[in-house]
């Protein structure tokens, strides 16, 4: 009967981890002071290099695999305001006890959270049943991205994979597209789009102690006709193709060609 209870106790306070968040950066951000920016109210934190969040871009999730545990990923903003040429920005994650205000894990990532033309639109958590091992689920974050050029309209998501091992919490797959919509048009009618959707399996067979990951890829391209006065669609074909990541012992290796834009960031961010 206590364990119900202590359980039900946590699953109630996981159940509405959004309401949790000012709390929870006050743990994990002690000193940071209000601020304001162009994009509303933000915190800042204390220390150097100076760092800014905004609270309502902080997102979380109770993490179905371990209810005891609730996810929050943090942008940490180089720039009091937003919208500059360069938008730097770092991604702070954290696992936090769901019954508390308790950090369990900790990882910070430079560079992720980085913009430039081609911009973080938002982020999310994927908690789809990532069993790695018979120990080990992994947990998936995805960051979707878009540009704003009208006769090459972009968009993406990628996805990150992180594990709670004995060394901590630590990425396992990074920056691996699983959406992307581009293409190119005259901005009336005549043009070509490419909608590449891909979805991951786990597979049975391991390497180096994790299961592999199944990609299975669909793009399908669409051709815009003038035609008179009218503009058709035609067909352009789909594509299909299969591939198998590995695990070398340390990350899951994605082929360049899968890859996303946060490659161009981490390792480029300023101090």
């Amino acid at each position: 009967m206590l364990c119900t209870a202590v359980f039900s106790t946590a699953a109630t306070a996981a159940g509405d981890c959004e309401a949790r968040i000012p709390a929870l950066l006050d743990v994990a951000y002690p000193g940071a002071k209000d601020d304001s920016g162009d994009n509303g109210d933000l915190l800042r934190l204390s220390g150097t290099p100076t760092r800014w969040v905004n609270p309502a871009e902080v997102v979380c999730k109770v993490w179905p695999a371990s209810p005891d545990k609730t996810l929050v990923a943090v942008k940490l903003q180089h720039a009091r305001d937003g919208d500059q040429a360069v938008d730097e920005a770092d991604l702070d994650l954290l696992v936090v006890d769901s019954a508390r205000d308790r950090i369990v894990q900790r990882h910070r990532e430079d560079g992720v959270l980085s913009s430039d033309a081609i911009r973080v639109s938002s982020f999310a958590f994927d908690t789809a049943r990532y069993r790695l091992d018979d120990k080990t689920t992994a947990f998936g974050l995805r960051v979707n991205r878009s540009g704003n050029s009208r006769p090459n309209p972009y968009e993406d998501s990628t996805l990150r994979l992180y594990v709670i091992d004995s060394t901590g919490l630590r990425p396992v797959l990074r920056n691996l597209v699983v959406m992307r919509n581009q293409g190119e048009w005259d901005t009336r009618c005549a043009g070509e789009f490419t909608d590449t959707r891909r979805t991951i399996s786990v597979d049975a067979k391991r390497d180096n102690g994790y299961a592999g990951l199944l990609l299975n890829t669909v793009a399908r391209t669409t051709r815009n006709v003038p035609k008179g006065e009218d503009c058709d669609d035609v067909d352009g074909g789909t594509d299909k193709s299969s591939v198998r990541l590995r695990y070398d012992g340390r990350q899951y290796v994605v082929p360049k060609d899968l890859r996303g834009f946060e490659d161009d960031y981490i390792g480029n961010s300023g101090g």
